[in-house]
């Protein structure tokens, strides 16, 4: 089965469809989903490998959690609003309180509202999209604090629905998660730090051996470590470029790469063109907007 990375902490992705043009899959991140328009059914895999299948329709809300089978299947011309995200940026923006709230989520395949925070999030929802539609200097600033809202609002629901079930949230140390997602976790904190994502380094912090960890992570995601790595940090690149004014040479300071030449031959052997080249025709872009 197809597994889908994600390299960069958050990532807002709107489309439209008349055939879903992925079939069963899963993710090494969380995914929320909100449907603008149209109609369809939304299938699950749940842990007993039981399919649960959800009708959706416009404004229904689902949250994917990582390594969670899954695939939409339309009826009529569906619009859909994708928000990925790893837990390491909801504890850096948010809070850990809401981190662990997301990391316990497993048991939701659709996300039940009350009223009012129902409206506050379809409205935040068609602020992304109205945004995305005209995206100006400022968009990313605003997109990611209506996604923060709608992350708190979502978690906030979570655990009402938890109480009124009479079920209660079981708060998991690092260590109780699966280690393959803590894997991703970690090397998206530490990924300016090459030294701690060498082999050796995570064999420890794994207890895996040196040579095997690149076998079992692999296993996992379907693309070797170094790959994984690699365009992370170019992902990480890729935004500071765009949303900074720091200098290639500083930009490959922080991330950690051994000098800025290195970096720029990485980044023009992904992105056909170099840094500097990327950040004018984007902000030429932007300009004409």
């Amino acid at each position: 089965m197809w597994k889908e990375n994600l390299y960069q902490p958050v990532e807002i992705l709107i489309r439209n469809h008349e055939i879903f043009p992925i079939a069963e899959h899963q993710h090494s991140f969380f995914e929320m989903v909100y449907v603008h328009e149209g109609t369809g059914r939304f299938y699950v895999k749940e842990s007993d490998c039981k399919v649960e299948e959800v009708i959706y329709h416009a404004h229904s809300l689902f949250l994917i959690p990582p390594e969670t089978p899954h695939c939409f299947t339309i009826d009529t011309h569906s619009e859909y609003i994708f928000i990925r995200f790893v837990l390491h940026y909801v504890e850096d923006y948010i809070g850990k309180y809401l981190a662990e709230i997301f990391r316990d989520s497993s048991r939701q395949a659709e996300i039940s509202l009350n009223k009012s925070d129902e409206n506050m999030v379809f409205q935040l929802f068609d602020f992304i999209r109205k945004e995305e539609d005209n995206r100006q200097m400022g968009t990313n600033y605003l997109q990611q604090q209506w996604l923060n809202s709608i992350l708190v609002l979502v978690a906030r629901n979570i655990v009402h629905e938890a109480k009124d079930e009479c079920l209660s949230v079981k708060y998991l140390t690092i260590n109780e998660t699966n280690p393959a997602v803590y894997m991703l976790q970690y090397i998206q904190q530490h990924i300016h730090q090459p030294e701690l994502l060498r082999a050796e380094s995570l064999s420890k912090i794994f207890h895996l051996s040196p040579d095997y960890i690149g076998i079992y992570f692999k296993r996992y995601y379907q693309e070797t470590l170094q790959q994984y790595i690699g365009r992370n940090r170019l992902k990480m690149v890729e935004n500071l470029l765009l949303n900074s004014s720091m200098t290639v040479k500083e930009i490959a300071y922080k991330m950690g790469y051994t000098d800025s030449c290195y970096l720029v031959k990485s980044f023009q052997k992904v992105y056909g063109i170099s840094p500097l080249k990327y950040r004018q025709e984007h902000s030429q872009s932007n300009n004409l907007k």
